[in-house]
Formats: structure tokens, C-alpha cells, sequence
């Protein structure tokens, strides 16, 4: 098998300094070198990005470069394993499930607590754990760390000072790295009709999908500064099932006339899993009446991609709530 590893920054191949931590320039030859030991029969090659970036600094258009590079590999190597900074990693492999869709090849997307540099580390755990992964030949674009294989638009950043960072929200993980590989029973989805694979990478712009947070004492002010006029989508960080403050008229009123000028509103819950509650179309009250529609058991992290994706496409506002209405 030939697998093609991109290093696009992260902890994982940073080194310590007086500075901190910094890109280890060496990275990409010390990984393959420890591959060449590790007694794997694939075919490897490493590569690490001109512009090596933090997790925190990842943008939508990070995304796009990401997928353009696999798309451009795609014929010559079996397997694509993306390393990334942890910070932002959920929203990545969320972007890349929806370019990528439904990829006929693994695409892993890891990272690491810690430096490969140093000796307590998660980075090598974390790359074989992907490479088996891609050993299984799975079909499908995944997140692997901690040793869970979590499906890439179903991630979340849960931990911080843990080896298992990421969780699976609203669904079980794909895979389990124990002694052996434990898979989620797919026989069902393997019963379904998948449409043929696409790549279709859009031009996103930066600041076309924004968040709005609810939280006690939440002013319209709040939202009228994160609904400019560049922004065409934004996700509504919801309480519970999926409510806001409706005793305050000014704050539905933000987010109706936002709809009424073409931005798709999609709530989401704070709460670590469930589902939040469908629209009613006979409801005329509330939060029901602005338009907002519901994210449904998404993460907030895969709507946040999925806007970028959609209106990227070029779909109008209708067009984007009839595909989160599907």
C-alpha cells in the first residue's frame, strides 16, 4: 500500500526551544525513518507543507489547500494520512468529509498532545493507529486519536490534558485500537445506495460563516456585530433542544431580518450530545417564526464546515436549508 502523509503543522512535528515550541525542520526524515524501523510493508511518503500551521490558525482556505493536495495524489497512493494541530482539527476533518464525499479511499486526520521530539509522547501511537486504520481499507474520510476512529464530520475536541482529546458525538466510534480493531456494525450502511464519489473543493471565504453564542444576559448587540454583511451563514449556539432567550423581541428580531436577507441560521445545542428539536412549520412563535432551522444532531464544528462548503458551491440560501432539511 502507499500511503501519502501530510504534515500541515501541529504539535506533532514541533521541537522545544527557548521560544517555545517551534517547527522541527527535520520532522518529515525523522518520521519516515522511524517508519522504514517500525517493520510496516506500505510504501510511505512524508511531506511537510511550506507553511506549517498551529491548529489555531487554521482557515477555511487551509481547508481547500489540504484537499487540493490529496486531489492532486489521488491516483498514485492507496491512503491519505493528514497530521494537524488539535485546535482545529474537528473542523478539518468535517471539511474534508464534505469535499471529499464519499471518499472510495481512507483519509486519517491525527495530530498529538505532545512533540514526536519528545519521550512521553502520543505522536507515534497516533500515526500507526492511522496507518492501521488505512490498513483495513476503510472508505471514508475519519479523525484517529487516542486510539478511537471517529467518523470526520461526527468529531469533537473534548479533552485538553488527555490522550483521548477528540470524542464521538451522537454516534458510536468507527473503530476502537485495542489489541485488535474493533469496528462499529456498519451491515446496515453497507445495505445502502451511496451516490458515486465527488471531490468538489469550493473557493471559502474567510468570515462567511460566523457563531453566535447564547448565554444569560445575550444582547442583540452581541449578534448584530457578528452579522456583518460578508456573512452568509452562521451557527446558532443554542441552549438545551435548541432555545434562546425569547422574552427578548430584539434578539428573534436579529435573527429574522438576518434570515430575510438570505443568511442561513442553523442551530446547534451546547450540550454534549442529543438532538435539537425539528421546526415546526405550524409554529408561528418564538425562535420558530425567524426561519432558523435545525442542525438536528450535527456538531457544531460540521455545521460550521458544511456552511462553508454550501455556500462556497454557490447555493442560495432555499437551496442550503433544503439540503440540512434532507
Amino acid at each position: 500500500m502507499k500511503i501519502y502523509i501530510a504534515n500541515t503543522g501541529g504539535v506533532m512535528g514541533m521541537m522545544p526551544s527557548d521560544k517555545g515550541l517551534v517547527p522541527n525542520d527535520a520532522f518529515s526524515g525523522q518520521l519516515a525513518a522511524q517508519l522504514q524501523t517500525a517493520d510496516l510493508d506500505h510504501d510511505f511518503v512524508v511531506e511537510s507543507y511550506d507553511n506549517l500551521m498551529a491548529g489555531a490558525n487554521v482557515t477555511p482556505k487551509d481547508w481547500q489547500n489540504i484537499a487540493r493536495d490529496i486531489e492532486s495524489k489521488w491516483e498514485d497512493f492507496d491512503a491519505f494520512i493528514v497530521l494537524h494541530g488539535t485546535d482545529s482539527m474537528a473542523y478539518t476533518a468535517a471539511a474534508l468529509f464534505y469535499m471529499i464525499a464519499p471518499s472510495k479511499k481512507p483519509i486519517i486526520v491525527t495530530g498529538s498532545q505532545v512533540p514526536m521530539s519528545q519521550a512521553r509522547s502520543d505522536a507515534m501511537n497516533n500515526v500507526l493507529g492511522a496507518i492501521s486504520a488505512c490498513e483495513a481499507a476503510l472508505k471514508g474520510v475519519f479523525l484517529f486519536f487516542g486510539n478511537r476512529l471517529i467518523d470526520g464530520d461526527r468529531a469533537h475536541q473534548s479533552h485538553i490534558g488527555t490522550w483521548q482529546a477528540f470524542r464521538s458525538v451522537n454516534a458510536l466510534e468507527y473503530g476502537v485500537l485495542e489489541s485488535d480493531w474493533k469496528w462499529r456494525d456498519s451491515s446496515f450502511a453497507q445495505l445502502l445506495i451511496k451516490p458515486p464519489m465527488k471531490i468538489r473543493i469550493p473557493n471559502m471565504e474567510d468570515g462567511a460563516v460566523t457563531i453566535l453564542p447564547v448565554f444569560p444576559g445575550v444582547q442583540a448587540l452581541h449578534w448584530q456585530g457578528l452579522l456583518n454583511d460578508k456573512v452568509k451563514g452562521a451557527v446558532l449556539f443554542s441552549y438545551g433542544a435548541g432555545t434562546v432567550p425569547e422574552n427578548d423581541q430584539a434578539l428573534l428580531e436579529v435573527l429574522k431580518n438576518a434570515v430575510d436577507q438570505g443568511v442561513v441560521i442553523v442551530k446547534v445545542s451546547q450540550c454534549g450530545s442529543g438532538r435539537v428539536a425539528d421546526n415546526d412549520d405550524k409554529d408561528t412563535s418564538g425562535l420558530a417564526k425567524t426561519g432558523v432551522i435545525s442542525g438536528k444532531d450535527m456538531t457544531y464544528e460540521a455545521v460550521f464546515a458544511r456552511l462553508h462548503f454550501l455556500i462556497g458551491l454557490g447555493l442560495d440560501s432555499r437551496e442550503i436549508k433544503g439540503v440540512f432539511n434532507r
